[in-house]
């Protein structure tokens, strides 16, 4: 599953599966599904039983492979399928192609899942381009949405800083952006030590990909209200109810 996408068919039938073996099933009877299948889906802190989703777990797992094209240009797996699939272009501008081999259209499938939570970390800014590249913390979409206007696209961030390097240049911060986007990139922490931009998870603190958070990315876990109070309460009911220590069919009875 890390290395192949399995088909949707065969998905399907391990979903079927697992649903019949739940609902009781069995001589050909199909009984009712009570709950849907994608609110079975759901994390357990949420009050459900936290079923594995199989399209998005193996997309999960294949974004590892598409990182490591993203992260590590110099590996022999990059060098391979960037000589055939996407010279001269980076992994995440890279077309299908035509004719592609079954690995290939395996990762290229995975783009979908970097682009929830990739982005630029700024050191220099000489890499980083302001308008094309998602370089922009705790938005959706990591990208500029202030109008350009006449601004050139290809501007690099390494603009907005001051002359010194060791600080941003708040006039063209505010020539170039709204002000609530203006005041998210005053707030990005750049690099003192003049180091190169790199790419990040933004989900994660250490910056590297992870399966757990590309996996609640895609089956939209990190809610809105996860801030409010009566959230926060339900959450931890459940969380102490499912790691009670007790027989788990009186968790599900529970449930």
């Amino acid at each position: 599953m890390s290395i192949f996408k399995l088909p949707n068919n065969f998905c399907d039938e391990l979903r079927s599966l697992v649903l019949q073996f739940w609902w009781r099933s069995n001589g050909g009877k199909r009984r009712i599904s009570w709950i849907a299948w994608k609110k079975l889906c759901a994390p357990k802190c949420l009050g459900v039983l936290g079923f594995q989703d199989y399209r998005n777990f193996n997309l999960a797992l294949l974004g590892k492979q598409a990182w490591r094209l993203v992260t590590d240009p110099s590996s022999l797996m990059a060098k391979v399928l960037g000589g055939k699939y996407f010279h001269g272009k980076s992994f995440m501008s890279s077309e299908l192609g035509p004719n592609p081999s079954y690995t290939w259209r395996s990762i290229w499938e995975a783009k979908q899942v970097l682009g929830l939570g990739l982005r630029r970390r700024v050191g220099d800014g000489l890499s980083t381009y302001i308008w094309k590249d998602p370089w922009i913390p705790g938005t959706q979409t990591k990208r500029v949405i202030s109008p350009r206007g006449d601004h050139d696209e290809d501007i690099l961030v390494a603009e907005l800083l001051s002359v010194d390097g060791r600080s941003w240049n708040s006039q063209k911060a505010c020539a170039f952006f709204l002000p609530f986007e203006q005041e998210r990139i005053m707030n990005i922490r750049w690099s003192r030590s003049n180091s190169c931009d790199i790419w990040c998870w933004d989900t994660e603190k250490d910056g590297n990909y992870s399966f757990r958070s590309a996996y609640k990315l895609l089956m939209n876990e990190f809610e809105g209200n996860a801030g409010q109070s009566n959230f926060q309460r339900e959450k931890q009911l459940w969380n102490s109810i499912w790691k009670m220590s007790i027989w788990p069919r009186i968790k599900v009875f529970f449930w």
